[in-house]
């Protein structure tokens, strides 16, 4: 009998170190594990009332074995909020998460705190707010600029109302001559220029901005040439011709002063001419350019051909 409760005592303290064992050998397989997520709450706050800035996401622990937070979804997880008491000011929402995957644990504020403020609007001039600069070579025609509608109806927190503005945000780098005509969505601003994002409804959401632009104009000197017509008289010949001044500052777009090799004047008439003729003519720049002086002075001189006689006079 003795030697049988013996033998049952050593067999009950194998089975306890062998359960003990398993239980080692499958935790160390399939351990508990926790994992953290974050849950957006989209809220629905009473007529009248907005939300001042963004609702904090919910911080959820979950917690289960390694096999099923491997195998967990996280949309199993849903957040929903009661708003439907919130008044002016700071106020602690209950918030209510629900998991439908029962092999995990779920562990989750039970609230969270959100600013409410009156919902106001103010009618707002939108003003243009201007990224990078033209390319060289160009400019903006400010007074041809326009923004239809001119005005926006912004709707946001009262408590921030104050100092802010309606703008387009409109990059011009890379933007040529003639310009454009299109839609921008407006921005709200703070009265340090900062963009306000949540909160704030514009209407119209867009507006359309007309904008012209033109090449910028330069200045370079250009010489001036001249034109003849007819022939001086039998005998006689053009043996040099002179022009005041030789050149002039023309102003006018790049690419088309590029292609002036001369600025053209009026053509003087030298036929029948027995001595020098000097005449003031018109510079006649091509459209687009000006230039500085409007007038030359042109000197032919003639000569007796040489080798020939005139012919007498009648």
């Amino acid at each position: 009998m003795t030697i049988l409760l013996s033998n049952l005592r050593l067999k009950l303290l194998a089975i306890f170190f062998a359960v003990a064992l398993w239980s080692v050998v499958a935790y160390t397989s399939n351990p508990t594990q926790s994992k953290n997520y974050q849950l957006a709450i989209h809220p629905t706050v009473p007529s009248g009332l907005v939300i001042v800035g963004d609702v904090p996401p919910i911080n959820v622990t979950v917690i289960g074995t390694a096999d099923n937070l491997n195998k967990f979804d996280k949309s199993s997880l849903r957040v929903t909020g009661n708003f439907s008491n919130v008044k002016v000011g700071r106020n602690r929402v209950p918030i209510d998460v629900q998991n439908s995957d029962s092999s995990v644990n779920v562990v989750a504020p039970s609230s969270v705190q959100v600013t409410i403020d009156e919902l106001a609007s103010s009618n707002q001039t939108v003003v243009i707010q201007r990224g990078t600069a033209l390319p060289t070579g160009f400019h903006e025609q400010a007074n041809a600029t326009t923004v239809t509608p001119a005005t926006v109806q912004v709707e946001g927190p009262k408590s921030q109302l104050t100092g802010i503005q309606a703008a387009v945000l409109i990059d011009l780098g890379g933007r040529q001559a003639p310009g454009f005509t299109l839609p921008f969505t407006v921005t709200v601003l703070d009265a340090n220029k900062k963009q306000l994002t949540k909160g704030f409804t514009v209407t119209p959401p867009q507006v359309t901005v007309k904008m012209v632009i033109q090449a910028d104009a330069i200045t370079v000197a250009k010489p001036v040439g001249w034109t003849l017509t007819g022939q001086p008289a039998a005998g006689y010949r053009v043996s040099n011709v002179q022009i005041a001044p030789l050149e002039v500052q023309a102003s006018g777009l790049q690419t088309t002063l590029g292609n002036i090799v001369l600025l053209a004047t009026d053509p003087i008439d030298v036929s029948g001419a027995t001595a020098d003729v000097v005449r003031t003519v018109t510079i006649r720049p091509p459209d687009g350019v000006s230039v500085n002086q409007k007038t030359a002075q042109v000197h032919v001189f003639i000569a007796r051909a040489a080798g020939v006689s005139p012919s007498p006079g009648p």
